[in-house]
């Protein structure tokens, strides 16, 4: 899946194996040309050779292969709270007078943001969350279109490269499955299990 790899990645894989490729074709085809007896008296130091090109290759994979390191947790955002004001009527009596005064409070409904990052073939979000409102903004980081829905609920739009989208969902104590519906998409890895408490 050279697709998912960043371009640095893709550049450093290409090169480590274009040096391994060089020299198998040139061990076996062009240095025999000129010494037939090759390696011949260096065969030690062929397969040292050998032994580094191979470990070179399989730490190449490993280092140029390999997802960047998430943070964790992608940074929670708090979004501006919705305010509903009730009045309520207190009454106070002394002696012969009643007086009524309205009391104001305030009812507050925080909505989190959640970033999620897609890629192929990825998602990248919180697996455990807080019983609450939540704003998932997706982002699509990859090179084709993606989108997020929770199994049995709400889903986005669908999202091309480098766009957004936001899903708004109360989410109360239970599992959720996060997935891009995209055909194929799940099925190569695009899903996340969230347990919300």
């Amino acid at each position: 899946m050279p697709l998912a790899l960043t371009t640095g990645h893709q550049v450093g894989l290409a090169v480590t194996a274009a040096a391994f490729i060089l020299f198998a074709l040139a061990s076996s085809f062009l240095f025999p040309r000129f010494r037939p007896q090759y390696p011949g008296g260096g065969l030690p130091a062929f397969i040292v050779v050998c032994f580094v090109f191979f470990f070179g290759m399989l730490t190449a994979v490993e280092v140029f292969g390999a997802e960047p390191k998430e943070s964790g947790k992608e940074p929670v955002a708090e979004q501006p709270t919705t305010v509903e004001p009730t009045t309520t009527e207190q009454q106070t009596s002394t002696g012969q007078q009643t007086t009524t005064a309205p009391k104001t409070t305030t009812r507050v409904e925080v909505s989190s943001a959640i970033v999620v990052k897609e890629t192929e073939f990825k998602i990248a979000m919180p697996s455990t969350l807080t019983a609450g409102k939540y704003t998932f903004e997706a982002k699509d980081d990859g090179k084709i279109p993606h989108d997020l829905a929770i199994k049995g609920g709400p889903k986005t739009k669908l999202i091309q490269p480098g766009g957004t989208a936001e899903l708004s969902v109360t989410l109360k104590p239970g599992k959720y499955h996060f997935y891009c519906t995209v055909p194929g998409h799940e099925q190569a890895g695009m899903k996340v299990d969230v347990t919300v408490s």
